[in-house]
């Protein structure tokens, strides 16, 4: 602002301006011959005052505008508007499912309703600041490094498109914080400590709707976090399918049923439409009504509802139903989609539709390498394995023979067994090695053990499900020593006896003790009482389950969207054509293991597997959501990070902008105007 006496200069500016137009001019008197061509010179000669009548004039009034507009410019006019702080941004959005709710106000999604948000960032920030963009679903990516390109950071931030997938911000934070917080370079050796880069602070956004997987370990260091909710603030209502599947016929002593969980996100019941759909024949359909977060179920009058499954009431906000699937899988004779679908729009709509196969029935092939154990025998003929299983059994010798070597290759059996005996090679399947190693050296007996008592069974991993093995007892046994990956499944004292581990696509079983020791007298006495434990026959009903194929239903395989699905073809073909819901197709060559990978299962429905060029399907699988979280569009109000919780608030600080200096180009250009009115009438 100006003071006292600079405002009383600039205020006398307007008044000499009019002055200079009340002044006229004086004349010189001029004798000339005759005055008749001199009209006008003649009559000013005759106007003796100083001052004339004020004319109108354009110049004038121009000048006068630009004096005006140069007083309220030093007024300093502005408003209060907002800035970011800092000069180095990383702007971290969530492209999830959840993301595609369109319970925005202006009615888009909450994705557009974020990059709307992020371009106001870029427009206020500086020419000299410095940002970065990352979009992050369950993986994340740098879209774009460091940059003060403008045009580059919104052309980035245009270009991201919402997925399928569900949301873990971990390994975008990672991204993130790598060049806040750099890390150490020490060497043992010279016992040095040195910072590998200067720390250099930023401002990091997030824009998301919250539903995020917890983040266990966060570190900002230089790295400030500010959570930007996007999304309604008002209650939302959203019916979605959480979980779908159908049931091993072993289980429910030969029935087939299909189970659905659906989950309302609102706080009211909801009564919905449901249909079942097997192929693109509508098979059933039912209305139900799904409780909200703050009704119990118990409290519910559901008696009549014949479709909730006898499992036990669902917890506040879901509802479980199943259907029987035993009539149509009796007469199925190809592999047949199966789609259930929430008839009821909602702002939410990935969640409406879920996907499985039903396969027709196919016996997993099952070769066991034994000369002799009647254990084994006995628990690999049971009623209800020999409903999936075609077990066979050979001696040891049979591993020489070119029919062994030639379907091993080829990839015919889908498990083996090897009882205390090795192949020269692996076989293209999975394997399970009883008191044996697989050849090569990525497995090891390192320590032998003599009447060994066992104190930790690992039953979170499905082979071990329902196996209790702490009454077993091992008269002999090895400690085993498996490959980078392995899981310890049995532990004794001295350490692991049973392992599993990965290889190329397959995995292998080792068992570090015999069930039977062959003596040189011929003797075969048992090793062990496990045979005579009810875990052994589960153990050995896990196997053929998990690891050999044995489920008719690729359902219960956790296909989402993003990962990546192992393809085994009921035939060993060379290259395989896939095709996604959206009628994509790509080709796939065969992997050593005998198998194909498919990484491109970005979208979910039902894809379809043939033999490259040929249009007769080989096989299907499904690709779901079924996700919690991102189903629970309610937008969370708070983010925590590690141990840090970040109440979402808005982004940018409150700042006075001011207006001076677009007025001060405003008297600037209305300058030049005048003076190219000023010229024109001096040339014309």
């Amino acid at each position: 602002m100006l003071t006292w006496y600079q405002w009383l200069i600039l205020g006398l500016v307007p008044p000499l301006i009019l002055s200079l137009y009340f002044l006229k001019l004086r004349r010189v008197p001029l004798e000339v011959p005759s005055t008749y061509l001199w009209t006008k010179t003649v009559e000013d000669m005759h106007v003796n005052s100083i001052w004339q009548r004020l004319r109108n004039n354009l110049l004038l009034w121009l000048q006068l505008l630009i004096v005006l507009i140069l007083m309220i410019a030093c007024l300093r006019p502005g408003c209060t508007g907002e800035k970011l702080s800092g000069d180095r941004f990383i702007f971290l959005v969530d492209k999830s499912a959840s993301m595609s709710a369109t319970d925005t106000e202006s009615g888009i999604t909450r994705l557009e309703e974020a990059k709307n948000q992020i371009y106001t960032l870029i427009d206020r920030m500086k020419s000299s600041d410095a940002a970065m963009v990352i979009s992050f679903s369950d993986t994340e990516g740098v879209d774009q490094s460091y940059t003060k390109n403008k045009a580059i950071l919104k052309r980035k931030v245009k270009s991201i498109k919402a997925t399928h997938q569900g949301s873990d911000i971990n390994r975008a934070l990672v991204a993130a914080t790598g060049l806040a917080n750099p890390g150490r370079t020490s060497d043992k050796l010279s016992s040095t400590d040195v910072q590998v880069a200067d720390a250099l602070a930023a401002t990091m956004y997030i824009f998301s709707d919250g539903a995020i997987k917890d983040v266990s370990k966060y570190a900002p260091g230089e790295l400030t976090a500010i959570y930007q909710p996007v999304g309604a603030v008002k209650p939302v209502s959203n019916i979605g399918i959480t979980t779908f599947s159908v049931n091993d016929q072993l289980d429910t002593g030969g029935s087939i049923e299909a189970f659905v969980r659906l989950q309302n996100s609102g706080f009211d019941s909801k009564t919905v439409e449901v249909s079942l759909y097997i192929g693109d024949q509508l098979t059933d359909a039912d209305t139900v009504t799904v409780p909200g977060r703050e009704i119990a179920e118990a409290n519910m009058s559901l008696g009549a509802n014949s479709r909730l499954a006898d499992i036990g009431q669902s917890p506040p906000g879901g509802l479980s139903l199943k259907f029987d699937l035993t009539s149509v899988a009796a007469v199925l004779e190809s592999a047949a989609p199966i789609r259930f679908k929430i008839d009821a729009p909602d702002d939410y709509l990935l969640d409406n539709e879920a996907y499985c196969v039903l396969n027709p029935s196919r016996l997993t092939n099952i070769l066991v390498v034994t000369d002799y154990n009647p254990a084994l025998k006995l628990a690999s003929s049971t009623d209800r394995l020999k409903k999936i299983a075609n077990v066979k059994f050979s001696e040891r010798s049979f591993l020489k023979e070119k029919e062994y070597q030639t379907n091993a290759a080829l990839g015919v059996y889908d498990l083996i067994i090897f009882d205390q005996c090795s192949p020269e090679t692996m076989p293209a399947c999975n394997t399970v090695f009883l008191s044996s190693l697989p050849p090569g050296e990525d497995w090891k007996f390192t320590e032998e053990l003599e009447i060994t008592p066992i104190i930790y069974t690992n039953n979170s991993h499905p082979v071990m499900f329902d196996v209790q093995m702490q009454n077993v007892s091992i008269l002999y046994g090895q400690v085993i020593e498996g490959p980078k990956g392995s899981t310890n499944l049995v532990e004794s004292i001295a350490g692991s006896v049973i392992a599993i581990g990965p290889r190329s696509g397959f995995e292998d079983i080792v068992v570090g003790f015999p069930m039977i020791l062959y003596e040189e007298d011929g003797e075969t006495p048992y090793n062990t009482d496990w045979h005579k434990k009810p875990s052994f026959p589960f153990f050995m009903q896990n196997i053929i389950r998990t690891l050999g194929s044995g489920s008719r239903f690729n359902s219960l395989r956790a296909n989402r969207p993003g990962n990546p699905v192992k393809i085994k073809p009921r035939y060993p073909y060379e290259e395989i054509d896939v095709k996604n819901p959206e009628g994509g197709q790509q080709s796939l060559q065969q992997q050593p293991n005998k198998s194909f990978v498919y990484n491109k299962t970005a979208d979910t429905g039902i894809y379809s597997v043939s033999e490259k060029g040929s249009s007769e399907v080989d096989q299907l699988f499904a690709v779901n959501l079924l996700d919690r979280l991102e189903s629970d569009i309610a937008v969370r109000d708070e983010l925590k990070l590690g141990y840090e919780s970040i109440k979402g608030n808005s982004t940018r600080e409150p700042a006075r902008r001011d207006f001076w200096t677009f007025l001060a180009f405003f008297a600037l250009a209305i300058l030049t105007l005048e003076w190219i009115i000023y010229n024109r009438r001096v040339f014309i």
